[in-house]
């Protein structure tokens, strides 16, 4: 396991999934967490899998978190970030002043920050692959009116940040071979455990199935069950 992955985003136990998966592929992984106490007393929370703190509200949190996972595996040339809009939305269902200070914190400052730190990190240590993980806003339950029952308002807002972070990240960066940013999503009922199985194996695949970026398409997100052939890696100048 010399490569190692940063995950953050969907904090351990709820986005263990991913560093299982991410260990399945021969890699050492490191997960966020709300508070260090989750850690086992040999600091790792599984054999290869390492808890790293990231306290959302905290601009210098997010460069502890990068320090950290350099601490537990040396350093690292790929970021995952996961923004699950149902695993979201109950915590912030109040528009009230608070609620939507705390929502606009964890849900969009926080990546913002992180994104920031971890863009200085790979340009410092020569460049790095910067996933963004999209599951989809939808619960998937009928209401008595036949529709989709929603997800909350500030939750909703906060997924459109996300997925324009990552949109304009994309474009920005098009030009800079050092530096992959890669924009993945997933419908509603796909577990984490398949979707991050099929993000390691397209994240493996050989650059001769890396699709190439069309100009006139803009920024690609991709999903689960797209031909490995035909997927699209953000990333414009693959030799032919």
């Amino acid at each position: 396991m010399d490569r190692c992955v940063l995950f953050a985003g969907k904090e351990y136990p709820d986005g263990k999934d991913f560093a299982l998966a991410a260990a399945k592929h021969d890699r050492k992984a490191v997960i966020s967490v709300t508070e260090m106490s989750k850690a086992s007393d040999e600091g790792q929370i599984s054999e290869g899998i390492y808890p790293a703190q990231w306290t959302r509200n905290s601009p210098l949190s997010a460069r502890s978190l990068i320090l950290q996972a350099e601490n537990c595996c040396g350093a690292f040339q790929e970021a995952v970030i996961i923004f699950d809009t149902n695993w979201y939305s109950g915590d912030f269902e109040e528009l009230s002043p608070g609620v939507c200070s705390k929502a606009i914190d964890t849900m969009i400052g926080s990546y913002t920050h992180l994104v920031s730190e971890l863009l200085a990190r790979f340009r410092k240590k020569g460049g790095g692959t910067l996933v963004f993980v999209l599951k989809k806003n939808s619960s998937g339950e009928a209401s008595s009116g036949g529709f989709s029952k929603p997800v909350s308002i500030l939750a909703g807002m906060a997924e459109g940040a996300f997925r324009g972070l990552g949109e304009t990240l994309a474009t920005n960066y098009a030009e800079d071979e050092s530096l992959r940013i890669v924009l993945t999503k997933a419908d509603y009922g796909t577990t984490d455990n398949q979707f991050a199985n099929w993000l390691f194996e397209i994240l493996d695949a050989p650059n001769s199935v890396v699709g190439k970026y069309d100009p006139k398409k803009g920024p690609q997100w991709y999903k689960m069950g797209a031909k490995t052939s035909k997927v699209g890696l953000f990333n414009p100048f693959q030799k032919k």
